[in-house]
């Protein structure tokens, strides 16, 4: 592949993918259960419990800056097997987003421009599902193909614009929340509850927090289009910014928004934080450039997750664990055009299934995504163990020690066993959808897996 990506895009992948959409959707609902201030303090702290695992993320990347982040680092670690079952993973989690937002596209363009999703075709598990929305939706995936299609430093590029395009118009609606806002409208800063002495609703937004943080995940996949080679040590220093920057950022932007509008106002929207602006300017242009910011947003999550699909699926096709065709790239471009279209031709297919088909697919992966932080941490532990007095120091070097990392891992444990506990809580606590999704993949992934090696031995006879 070609060595075009330079830090700068690293942190703009990172950035892009963590606050993406996610500041138009959630902020206003975690705002109204804690509190402005109580809000800002629980992203804190769940950015702060992040940065452990970002930092071994850092160093594993400084030591294998390779196409397909943990598929390589579990194959070097832990062997063929681990290596599989963290690819399959990760296609599923990055291919799934996909999708979704593939679907969400529609909705929000919808909320900016009304009538916009057409004619109603059927419905999903309750969710409708509109022809205008598919084919929104498939117009995007065509431009985000096409953008990914013409290489890394198109993709790249794109991120860019799209990520500072969001930082820009953000910037924008803070300034004007902070000017023509009010500080009376922030109390109560903190909403106390009946349970947990008080601050159930900073520990309710505190379990959710450290999801809207994993985006930086989605560097360790352009780390083998790195531009400069010296640039791998460092790497844990970008990913540490991505989260450091995407907290100011969301604190930013509940700050504004609780000076223009009181959260105890904030639950009767649907998207809170457009309505917050708009009301408070009486003009619905302040809520159509939220709806646009979000838009934007949306695009620069869904190019990454993208990018990221279409490297895990050329890391393992070129490692055989997939038809071998899935690391064909194009001869100009160098991108991993067999697996572009795979992931395009997928995105496609499931805008059909609409919202309520998917949400249970996308909350399973906030599971397979914990399971990664274990799979990294663990194995810098096992890398450490095993390195020989005298060896070469690493590019990067996680500070904080073993301590640290073992906070990481037991933190990333904590993640899956959380993520378990939402889904089966949200289905009232008997089997949830996201289980069965669960072990629908694993039986898929095996038998591929099998089919695979059977095909491979037949081949080499």
């Amino acid at each position: 592949m070609q060595k075009t990506v330079t830090l700068r895009q690293l942190f703009t992948l990172g950035v892009g993918t963590i606050v993406g959409v996610a500041w138009l959707i959630v902020l206003g609902d975690a705002m109204v259960g804690a509190g402005p201030v109580g809000a800002i303090a629980a992203f804190a702290i769940g950015a702060a419990c992040m940065i452990p695992i970002a930092l071994c993320y850092g160093e594993l990347g400084g030591i294998m800056p390779e196409t397909g982040g943990e598929i390589v680092y579990a194959q070097r670690i832990f062997g063929e097997n681990a290596s599989y079952a963290a690819g399959v993973s990760l296609v599923v989690i990055y291919i799934f987003n996909c999708v979704f937002f593939g679907v969400s596209v529609g909705w929000l363009a919808d909320e900016l421009l009304p009538g916009v999703k057409g004619p109603l075709l059927y419905s999903v598990l309750g969710n409708e599902v509109h022809a205008g929305s598919i084919a929104i939706g498939m117009v995007c995936t065509g431009m985000i193909a096409f953008v990914n299609y013409r290489g890394a430093k198109w993709a790249a590029a794109f991120q860019d614009i799209a990520t500072f395009a969001l930082i820009a118009a953000a910037a924008v609606l803070v300034v004007a929340g902070f000017v023509f806002g009010s500080a009376e409208n922030l109390q109560p800063i903190v909403v106390k509850t009946d349970w947990a002495w008080g601050w159930g609703g900073v520990l309710g937004v505190l379990a959710t927090t450290p999801y809207f943080f994993g985006g930086f995940s989605t560097i360790p996949q352009a780390l083998g289009e790195l531009a400069n080679e010296h640039d791998k040590k460092r790497i844990g220093r970008v990913i540490y910014s991505c989260i450091v920057f995407s907290w100011a950022f969301y604190a930013l932007v509940i700050l504004a928004v609780g000076m223009v509008l009181p959260s105890s106002r904030l639950g009767e929207f649907e998207l809170p934080i457009a309505a917050a602006f708009e009301s408070a300017f009486s003009s619905p242009l302040a809520g159509d450039l939220v709806l646009v910011a979000g838009i934007i947003g949306l695009l620069a999550v869904w190019n990454a997750l993208f990018f990221a699909a279409t490297r895990a699926l050329y890391a393992m096709g070129e490692r055989g664990m997939l038809h071998r065709d899935l690391s064909q790239l194009h001869l100009t471009s160098q991108s991993p055009v067999t697996a572009i279209v795979v992931v395009a031709a997928i995105s496609m297919a499931g805008l059909f299934l609409g919202q309520g088909f998917l949400l249970p697919v996308v909350n399973m992966t906030s599971t397979l995504l914990s399971g990664m932080y274990v799979l990294v941490t663990v194995g810098i532990l096992k890398i450490r163990a095993m390195r020989t007095p005298g060896e070469e120091a690493p590019p990067y070097t996680a500070p904080g020690g073993k301590p640290m990392i073992i906070f990481g891992c037991l933190f990333s444990i904590y993640l899956v066993v959380l993520s378990l506990i939402q889904q089966s809580a949200a289905a009232g606590w008997r089997w949830p959808p996201e289980w069965s999704i669960l072990l629908g993949v694993l039986a898929i992934a095996i038998s591929f897996r099998l089919f695979e090696l059977r095909r491979t031995a037949l081949a080499g006879r």
